[in-house]
């Protein structure tokens, strides 16, 4: 009888100390177990936010350089084309205003006689020449010019109205060669025949007679004063 319940206490205690094992050993456990699953691991998170944040710095900073190296040649390609059309404007213009000969004429006489006055030019019938009358100093002098630009003072031809001429020029604000611009505006294939300084009717003006394209004459008057230009066909 005795051993029995010495038997039965030593059952009870040991299922006593097999509950308190398998509860709040297990429950003590768990708790560890617990705080290890809940401690994160952020390494990985971390390195993939560093390698994000470096890539988008790369993209932003190829970005800008290929919008900055884009933009530059841009620019230049822009520049470059503005300047290819200014100069070829520039050429054009030139072409179509420098085409008669009468401005080269008009140029190598006022590289010889620089300052002189122009009161009159004339292609002479065979088209080899232009008669200059100038006032040179406080003369009228006149010259020959070639198409190839050579000038000679012509010493035969006398004009009596020297002193007219003289105060003509002096007082025309126009000169024959911006007269001769202001002709040919507007006039595709005409070119000068003849211009000379003139005050018809107190109008100080340039006379001038221009060859057209249809090979028929134009007579046309410049405002010594302003250049307004008018028909005097």
């Amino acid at each position: 009888m005795m051993q029995n319940k010495v038997a039965t206490k030593v059952a009870q205690s040991t299922f006593t100390q097999t509950l308190a094992w398998t509860g709040t050993g297990v429950l003590a456990l768990a708790l560890l177990t617990g705080c290890s699953v809940a401690e994160p691991d952020n390494s990985d998170d971390t390195a993939t936010t560093a390698t994000s944040g470096a890539a988008a710095e790369t993209s932003s900073a190829t970005g800008d350089s290929t919008d900055g190296a884009t933009g530059d040649q841009s620019a230049s390609a822009s520049a470059s084309a503005t300047d290819a059309s200014t100069s070829t404007s520039g050429e054009t213009t030139a072409a179509v205003a420098g085409d008669d000969p009468v401005f080269a004429a008009i140029d190598a006489f006022l590289a010889e006689q620089e300052g002189a006055l122009i009161v009159e030019i004339d292609l002479d019938d065979n088209d080899t020449r232009y008669d200059i009358e100038a006032v040179v100093g406080d003369q009228i002098l006149d010259f020959d010019v070639t198409l190839d630009g050579e000038v000679r003072e012509d010493t035969d031809d006398d004009d009596d109205d020297d002193q007219d001429d003289i105060r003509r020029a002096q007082e025309a604000d126009i000169t024959a060669e911006e007269a001769a611009r202001a002709a040919l505006e507007g006039r595709d294939g005409s070119t000068i025949d003849s211009l000379s300084l003139d005050d018809d009717d107190n109008a100080l003006h340039w006379e001038v007679e221009l060859d057209n394209a249809q090979g028929e004459d134009d007579d046309l008057h410049v405002d010594a004063m302003t250049g307004a230009v008018t028909s005097d066909n």
